[in-house]
């Protein structure tokens, strides 16, 4: 069996590891940015917590919410943030 230079791989693959880091870290901030713009546009955002629908509000009030069919949004109840 021919093994590679296990140092050098290791090397990579630690190289590689950092750079996903990194990228990762940096995507995560753009998102954060986004979202503070998107909030003090008085826009809500919109994500999954535990596998339930959230709403949230440009004044940080979430909400529990259904879509309905036709598009529009039947609030559940308040939930904390």
């Amino acid at each position: 069996m021919i093994q590679g230079n296990t140092e050098s791989n290791n090397g990579k693959q630690s190289e590689f590891s950092v750079w996903g880091k990194e990228l990762e870290r940096l995507a995560q901030e753009g998102v954060k940015k986004e979202i503070t713009k998107h909030k003090v546009a008085g826009h809500p955002i919109f994500y999954s917590l535990k596998g339930v629908p959230i709403m949230e509000l440009s004044d940080g009030r979430c909400f529990e919410y259904h879509l309905r069919s036709d598009g529009t949004r039947k609030i559940i109840r308040e939930v904390n943030s």
